[in-house]
């Protein structure tokens, strides 16, 4: 399987993920429109505004502190820039982290990275806004 991808446009480095995200929430656009009143009890007058914008809902497991480690490091990133993010699927899109909340997990044993976290691993969730979408189902559309 293809593994998420970060990359840092303004210097080409890059950060595939240890383990990908395992659920994602519903992700499209909604059109928001508004109803007012007439003054002549005609009805509703409809005003469209803009759309929300395409929101990336993630959530997953991190297994390797070293992963837990490159999130972080990867949303603090974007406190000064946007950043690509390639899906597993190839749907690539520029990218703002506005939030990675990760939550330590105990367990018996973490055998994937005993040396770092032998007693525990991560549940996490990653939210981001899209700011451009570069390639994929929703190319053409305005984030």
């Amino acid at each position: 399987m293809a593994r998420n991808r970060f990359t840092n446009p303004a210097t080409a480095d890059f950060y595939d993920w240890q383990v990908n995200h395992s659920e994602e929430d519903e992700f499209g656009k909604r059109r928001n429109i508004e109803h007012g009143a007439t003054t002549s009890n005609l009805g509703f007058v409809k005003q469209q505004s803009d759309d929300s914008p395409l929101i990336l809902r993630l959530r997953g497991t991190i297994f390797h502190k070293a992963q837990l480690e490159e999130m972080i490091a990867w949303w603090k990133l974007t406190e000064d820039q946007t950043i690509y993010f390639l899906d597993f699927a190839g749907d690539e899109y520029e990218v703002i982290v506005t939030s990675f909340l990760p939550t330590r997990q105990r367990t018996v044993k973490n055998p994937r990275d005993y040396a770092n976290a032998p007693y525990w691993y991560w549940k996490y969730e990653l939210e981001m806004e899209v700011i451009a979408i570069r390639d994929g189902s929703w190319e053409g559309v305005t984030p």
